[in-house]
C-alpha cells in the first residue's frame, strides 16, 4: 500500500483507506503472481514494484502529452511501442540508448537477486501453483468486474469517478482504481441505437434525404486533395495573439472559401480518432468504448470517403511520410478504400524539418505523383508529420524562421521552449502550404483542397502561461479547417465537427450522399434552419444513425433503416502501400 500511495499523487492529498486498498490491490495481485512463478519473495517485491513504477511513469507521460490517463484500449498498442521505441522515447525526455542501458541495469539487478534468493528455501511447487492460480483468477475477475468486484468499484465506492471524464476521475479516485473501473466498463460492442429516433428524423426530412441520395454527380469531376495537418491550430485563440500572425497563408486562403473552427475528438495526440471521423463521417462520440478506431471498429464494408469516390471513378491515394504500420494504417487504409499508399520509404532522402519529413517535401511529392493514376479524377489524402510532438526540443535549423514575429509576453522558460519549437514548425508549414496551394490550384483541372488540423498540440506550460481568449481548457479548444477551390466558391464561415467534413465536401462538389452521409448533411442543414438551437438534439440523431449503420454494416436507406446494399459489393482496393 505504501508503494501505491507514494506513486499516486491523487492518494497523497488525503488518506482514505477505502481508496488506498482499491488502488493497491491490483499491484499486490501482480506481485503475488510473480511470487507464484518464481518462488522468490524479494524478486516479487522488486519486480512487481518496478512494473508498477513503470506503468505510473508511462501514465504520467500520457497525461502530460494527451491530457488522458492510460486506458484499457491502450493495450492494443503494445506492438506499436515495441516496433517504434525510438519514436516513443522522445516523449520520455531521454534518448533510446539511455532507456536501453537502464533496462540492462535493471535486468542485471534482477538476475543478481534471482541468484541470491535461489539459495534460500523456496515454497513447494504445489503452493506456488496455488498462488499463481489464485492471483490469475482474482486479476481476471477484478478487471472484468465479475462477482463482488463490480460492487467494490461501483459508483457508491468511487463517487468521484466519471466514465466520460477519465483524467478527472483518476485524479480523484487514483490511477489504479480508475483503471480497474474503466476495464470493467470496457465494451467494444456497438451501442444499441434508438432506431425510432432515426426513423422519425428520416420521415420528417424524406424529401431532402432522397434528393441527396439520388443526386447525380457533376459530369466534370474535380480532383480532390485533403491535407490532415499535424497539430495545426491558429494561435490567435490565445490571449494577446492576433489571428493570422503565424499562419498568414492559411488565413489568406481560408478567406476565399469555406472555413471555421473544427471540433475534434482528441487533444495532443490520438490522430486516428480525427482521421477516422474525416474519412467515414462517423462521430467517435457514438462509440464511447472505442479508443482507437483502427483496431476493431473499421471494416471493409464501411462507405468511407475514398471508397465512395472510387465507386465514382476516382483514383484514391494516401501519402504519409511515416511508418505504414503505425496506427495500423497499412491494414486499415485499403479497407477504407485507398487503392494506393506511399509511406516512409517512398520519401527516402526527402528534406526533413527537425525529426520528421517536412511538409514542403510531402507537398512536393503529392504534386509530382498526383496525376500518376491516369486521366481520370484523383483523390489524394496527405497526412503531415513535420509538427508532430513532443514540442519541447531544440528548434535547430528553423531557429530563424520566426523572423520578426515576436513571442507573446508572459511565457516561462518552459513555455518559451514549447512555443518556439511549435511556432517555428507552424510558420514553416504555413509557408509550404501557401506554395502548395498556389501550384495545386493553378492546374487547369477543377481542383478542391480541404485542409484541417487534427488536434491541438500539447503545450502545457505555454497554455498555462498564456490562457485562451475564452478562458477555456486546452482540451475544449478547436482547430481550424478550410475548403477552397480554383473554381468560384462563395466564401462563408461555418463551424463544424471533424465528422461533418465528408458531408461538407460531397455537398459542396455536388456528389451523391447516401446512407449516413445524407443524414449528416440534412441534420446540419436542419440545425442551420433552426438557427443553431437544440444542437444536442441533432447530435443525438447523428450518433444514433451512425450506431445503426455500423451495427447493421449497411448504408441506411431513405427511411432511416438498414438498406439492402453494402459497399462490400463494390470492388475491393489493394493498397498495401510502399513503406
Amino acid at each position: 500500500m505504501a508503494l501505491v500511495w507514494w506513486l499516486d499523487l491523487a492518494l497523497r492529498w488525503t488518506f482514505e483507506p477505502a481508496l488506498l486498498w482499491r488502488n493497491a490491490l491490483p499491484v499486490f495481485l501482480v506481485m503475488l503472481l510473480i511470487y507464484g512463478l518464481s518462488g522468490r519473495a524479494l524478486m516479487a517485491l522488486l519486480l512487481g514494484g518496478g512494473i508498477a513504477r513503470l506503468v505510473f511513469e508511462v501514465n504520467a507521460i500520457k497525461e502530460l502529452n494527451l491530457d488522458e490517463p492510460l486506458l484499457p484500449g491502450d493495450l492494443v498498442l503494445w506492438h506499436q511501442v515495441l516496433h517504434n521505441m525510438g519514436f516513443f522515447a522522445h516523449y520520455t525526455g531521454h534518448r533510446l540508448v539511455l532507456l536501453l542501458l537502464a533496462l540492462l541495469a535493471a535486468m542485471a539487478v534482477l538476475w543478481a537477486i534471482w541468484r541470491l534468493e535461489g539459495r534460500w528455501r523456496r515454497p513447494h511447487w504445489v503452493a506456488r501453483a496455488s498462488w499463481m492460480v489464485l492471483s490469475l483468477l482474482l486479476l481476471g475477475t477484478l478487471y472484468r468486474g465479475i462477482g463482488p468486484w463490480r460492487e467494490a468499484y461501483a459508483d457508491e465506492a468511487l463517487p468521484d469517478f466519471q466514465l466520460w471524464d477519465p483524467i478527472d476521475s483518476v485524479q480523484h479516485v487514483g490511477f489504479m482504481a480508475g483503471l480497474v473501473r474503466m476495464s470493467q466498463e470496457a465494451d467494444t460492442t456497438i451501442p444499441k441505437a434508438d432506431e425510432s429516433l432515426v426513423r422519425d428524423f428520416a420521415a420528417r426530412h424524406v424529401a431532402d434525404l432522397k434528393a441527396r441520395m439520388t443526386r447525380q454527380p457533376p459530369a466534370d469531376l474535380p480532383d480532390i486533395v485533403v491535407v490532415q495537418s499535424e497539430a495545426f491550430f491558429d494561435p490567435g485563440v490565445l490571449k494577446d495573439i492576433d489571428y493570422g500572425v503565424f499562419v498568414p497563408n492559411f488565413e489568406r486562403l481560408a478567406a476565399t472559401g469555406i472555413t471555421g473552427s473544427l471540433t475534434t475528438p482528441t487533444y495532443g495526440g490520438g490522430t486516428i480518432r480525427t482521421e477516422f471521423e474525416t474519412l467515414t463521417g462517423y462521430p467517435m462520440q457514438a462509440f464511447p468504448s472505442v479508443v482507437y478506431p483502427y483496431y476493431g471498429l473499421v471494416g471493409g464494408w464501411m462507405p468511407a470517403v475514398p471508397r465512395r469516390l472510387a465507386a465514382l471513378g476516382y483514383s484514391t491515394t494516401l501519402y504519409h511520410p511515416f511508418s505504414g504500420s503505425f496506427w495500423n494504417r497499412r491494414q486499415t487504409m485499403p479497407e477504407l478504400g485507398f487503392q494506393h499508399a506511399y509511406y516512409r520509404q517512398a520519401f527516402a532522402g526527402a528534406e526533413r524539418a527537425g525529426e520528421y519529413i517536412s511538409d514542403r517535401a510531402l507537398f512536393d511529392y503529392v504534386l509530382a505523383h498526383l496525376d500518376d493514376g491516369g486521366s481520370g479524377p484523383h483523390y489524394a489524402m496527405a497526412i503531415t508529420m513535420e509538427n508532430h510532438g513532443p514540442w519541447d526540443f531544440d528548434v535547430g535549423m528553423l531557429a530563424n524562421v520566426l523572423g520578426r514575429r515576436p513571442l507573446p509576453k508572459g511565457l516561462s522558460a518552459a513555455g518559451t521552449e514549447e512555443m518556439v519549437y511549435y511556432l517555428s514548425h507552424l510558420v514553416n508549414g504555413d509557408d509550404a502550404l501557401g506554395d502548395f496551394a498556389k501550384r495545386l490550384l493553378a492546374r487547369p483541372r477543377w481542383t478542391v483542397l480541404m485542409f484541417y488540423g487534427d488536434h491541438l498540440p500539447a503545450l502545457p506550460s505555454a497554455f498555462a502561461d498564456l490562457h485562451f481568449d475564452d478562458d477555456g481548457l486546452e482540451v475544449q479548444e478547436h482547430t481550424r479547417y478550410m475548403l477552397v477551390s480554383n473554381r468560384p466558391l462563395a466564401p462563408r464561415k461555418l463551424d463544424l465537427s471533424s465528422y461533418d467534413l465528408p458531408a461538407l465536401l460531397f455537398d459542396t462538389i455536388g456528389l451523391p450522399e447516401d446512407g449516413y452521409l445524407a443524414f449528416d448533411s440534412v441534420a446540419r442543414q436542419a440545425w442551420a434552419q433552426d438557427r443553431y438551437q437544440n444542437g444536442a438534439k441533432y447530435g443525438q440523431v447523428l450518433f444514433n444513425a451512425a450506431q445503426l449503420e455500423v451495427s447493421c454494416r449497411r448504408k441506411l436507406d431513405v427511411a432511416g433503416e438498414c438498406g439492402n446494399t453494402s459497399p462490400r459489393d463494390q470492388p475491393q482496393p489493394d493498397a498495401a502501400g510502399k513503406e
